[in-house]
């Protein structure tokens, strides 16, 4: 059976989870998830991705996002690529670290936001493997868990600052009748310690949406104007943040007193304008790698990477005064 394809729009909000190739731990130590986290939130400020709940199990990891820009994959493919490379430099390992493709589910936000949100919190305790104990036992170990959004809602610490909580807020605040507090939503979360929660997954239609009829008709419907649109093939892709790079290059330029077209010369591989250029168009034009390789002349995508690595351990001072001059522009 061929895989569904994948459905992206602005606006969409998703349920998205990854498993380890093989079913293999992605993460081995809690070192693992802080820099996990990390990346989580470089991609949220580089994409303009909401994250509303997240859950880092042992093998696999859940997200609940919003994209306002309709750049699903490319951020996943971003932040899985990134965290690869850490996670293959620090461990000694080789090849891939996730299953193929990544999961993800478009979710009608009035009908499953917020059950949804409950149903991911309650990962850390549910399962044979996890789910032993008393209701009391779990409930102890759901609240002292430490790598998911939910202490952060359940007022028992403090979120993380990409947490994006207004819609889950806001949602219960409609179920409840009542304005938020976060013990309310502690307790109507830890309720299903104790009784039998329905897997919203079950209502799952066409593969990737979780929602009600007329929703899901809406879906058809943008679906089948995209698929209207004309195909041109054989056609080179305009890179779309174009002034946005000639901007960078030019503050750069002006900065260390280099000119533009000499920051991309191959010959100056080893400058410190050239390794900030290329952070700075992949932190703030939304360049991918291969792009920023073409751009610069660099042997591949790799190059690139490595460079930009560089560039922030070694140049981080200078990368923050450089934002800072792009800002006000």
């Amino acid at each position: 059976m061929s895989r569904p394809p994948r459905i992206e729009f602005e606006g969409a909000l998703y349920h998205v989870m990854t498993r380890g190739d093989r079913r293999e731990a992605i993460f081995l130590e809690d070192q693992d998830r802080l820099k996990f986290l990390e990346y989580l939130e470089e991609g949220t400020d580089r994409y303009g991705v909401l994250v509303h709940c997240y859950v880092l199990m042992g093998n696999h990891f859940h997200l609940m996002v919003t994209t306002p820009k309709a750049n699903l994959s490319k951020w996943m493919h971003q932040l899985k690529t990134a965290y690869t490379v850490y996670f293959n430099r620090r461990h000694g390992m080789v090849g891939h670290l996730f299953e193929g493709r990544f999961k993800s589910v478009v979710v009608e936000a009035e009908s499953y936001l917020l059950e949804l949100s409950r149903y991911l919190h309650l990962n850390p305790v549910r399962g044979e493997r996890l789910g032993g104990g008393t209701p009391e036992e779990r409930r102890e170990r759901l609240r002292s868990y430490q790598w998911s959004s939910y202490r952060g809602y359940a007022g028992l610490g403090k979120s993380k600052r990409f947490v994006r909580n207004e819609a889950i807020e806001r949602a219960f605040k409609t179920y409840a009748g009542q304005e938020w507090k976060p013990i309310l939503y502690r307790r109507w979360v830890e309720e299903g310690l104790i009784k039998e929660l329905d897997d919203p997954f079950e209502a799952l239609k066409w593969q990737q949406v979780l929602g009600r009829e007329d929703f899901l008709q809406q879906i058809k419907d943008r679906w089948n104007r995209r698929e209207k649109k004309p195909r041109v093939y054989g056609q080179k892709r305009t890179w779309s943040a174009e002034l946005d790079a000639k901007e960078i290059l030019k503050t750069v330029g002006e900065y260390f007193g280099s000119k533009p077209a000499g920051i991309l010369e191959r010959s100056n591989r080893n400058s410190a304008a050239r390794r900030c250029a290329m952070a700075l168009c992949w932190d703030l034009s939304g360049m991918s790698h291969r792009e920023i390789s073409e751009m610069f002349g660099t042997p591949s995508s790799n190059a690139v990477a490595q460079m930009i690595r560089r560039s922030k351990e070694k140049e981080n001072r200078t990368l923050k005064i450089l934002r800072g001059k792009l800002s006000h522009k």
